[in-house]
């Protein structure tokens, strides 16, 4: 994995600041002490944590088991295919 540049950074918070307010991605954070991962939270019927990672010409969602939910060339594309991901509104059963 590689590290956030503080304009992606803002960029991410851009796009998020972006979705409307009943979007279901709720916010961001970046772990403490941590440049290589930004988390994304959704909402509806729970919360759900994923993971948002840079790696060579891409950037990468995973969930928390680990799993690339989308792949995207920069973070608008990335945003763009996620919007996309069918079932992502529905709550997740475990």
């Amino acid at each position: 994995m590689y590290d956030f540049s503080p304009s992606e950074i803002d960029e991410i918070d851009a796009l998020w600041r972006a979705c409307p307010t009943d979007h279901v991605w709720t916010g961001w954070a970046r772990p403490g002490g941590r440049n290589d991962e930004v988390w994304i939270f959704r909402r509806r019927a729970n919360w759900r944590r994923f993971t948002l990672c840079k790696g060579r010409g891409s950037f990468r969602l995973l969930d928390e088991k680990g799993r690339h939910v989308a792949i995207g060339r920069n973070l608008k594309d990335l945003m763009d295919k996620v919007d996309l991901i069918p079932g992502l509104n529905d709550p997740l059963s475990l």
